[in-house]
Formats: C-alpha cells, structure tokens, sequence
C-alpha cells in the first residue's frame, strides 16, 4: 500500500531582517557617517598648511580641492591617501604640465 504525504502549502513570509542584523546595518551607517565627518575635518586642517608643509607629506593645493569635490557621503581622506601613495612611490596618474619656459627677446 502506498501512502501519499500531503506537503502543506508553503506560507510565504514576509521579509523581515532580524533584529541584530538591521542593528549591524544601522552601525555601519553610523561609523561610515563618523568617518566621512572626520575625513572632512582632517580636509579643513590640512587646507590650514602651507605649501611647504603640504609638500612635506606629498600632498599639493590640487589634491585637496580634488578630494573637496568628492561627493559628501565619501571619505575625502582615502583620496588623498592615494596620492600621497602616489607620489612616494613615484607613480602619478595625472598629468603634469612642463613648467613655462622664460625667453629673452633682445629685438635691435
């Protein structure tokens, strides 16, 4: 004798994440946010240094206006980082302009 199982029809659920998940979501937006305020201060204080200071880290005024373009939901800092790693290891994606050459014209 065969005996069929009856499956009982699957109930569908709704879409719930668990609470410890949606807790770990809402930290990372949290600390993300934290880390995009905190790039943009440490933007602010390298914007206070001079040339000089700048050029020291490997950082030139371009770089920082780049890395003040960057959308506000972005970490202007990890920009900088790279060009700073960039330039220490003598890489550099972006091109350069040759410096202007001065002539002297002695017209007679």
């Amino acid at each position: 004798m065969s005996c069929i199982a009856e499956n009982p029809k699957a109930v569908p659920q709704p879409w719930l994440p668990s609470t410890g998940a949606m807790f770990g979501w809402i930290a990372r937006r949290v600390g993300a946010i934290g880390r995009v305020i905190a790039g943009r201060r440490v933007l602010r204080e390298l914007a206070s240094f001079d040339d000089r200071m700048l050029r020291d880290i490997g950082v030139s005024r371009h770089d920082l206006r780049s890395a003040a373009a960057e959308p506000l939901y972005r970490d202007p800092t990890a920009l900088l980082a790279g060009r700073v790693d960039e330039s220490r290891h003598g890489r550099t994606t972006r091109t350069r302009l040759p410096a202007p050459v001065r002539v002297n014209v002695i017209s007679y």
